[in-house]
């Protein structure tokens, strides 16, 4: 197990957090397009994601091998009212949940990653996958982000 996968891990939420940075509430708020989800709504249902993922997670590492069940996120999104929540509520609980859940991660040996779950509609999966899936959620979203701002005249300060 490459342990730097922890470290990439644990930065995603700065990315994030770095991203949307110098928002208004409306520009966060703002739809793209119909069915389509503002930059608000992506923060929050990655922060739902992830701790999903962690509980998984957690049940891959104390159980033998057990279901893990899909979690509609179109659904969360449109019946809990995540387009009213905070941000700032939502970045801290990424940032806390990775930065928990690493302390858990650094601790085990390498073996642990390769423990299994059997998610409904993906199959066998092992901890090693998410760790990695997440660390690519956050970069696959903050894709969004960044075309976002550059369509409201706000691209990110180029480095």
């Amino acid at each position: 197990m490459d342990r730097s996968v922890i470290e990439a891990y644990v930065a995603g939420p700065a990315k994030l957090r770095a991203a949307v940075a110098g928002l208004t509430p409306d520009e966060l708020r703002a739809r793209p397009g119909p069915g389509a989800w503002s930059i608000l709504e992506v923060v929050v249902h990655l922060a739902d994601s992830d701790d999903i993922s962690i509980d998984r997670m957690k049940r891959m590492l104390t159980e033998d091998n057990p279901p893990l069940l899909y979690a509609d996120e179109t659904a969360y999104v449109e019946r809990l009212h995540t387009h009213d929540q905070d941000i700032e509520d939502a970045l801290t609980l990424l940032e806390v949940g990775r930065r928990q859940w690493a302390r858990v991660l650094r601790r085990l040996p390498d073996a642990a990653f390769a423990s299994t779950g059997q998610h409904n509609r993906r199959g066998t999966v092992t901890v090693g996958e998410y760790v990695a899936g997440y660390i690519d959620h956050i970069d696959d979203h903050l894709k969004f982000i960044i075309g976002k701002r550059a369509n409201l005249g706000k691209p990110l300060p180029t480095a």
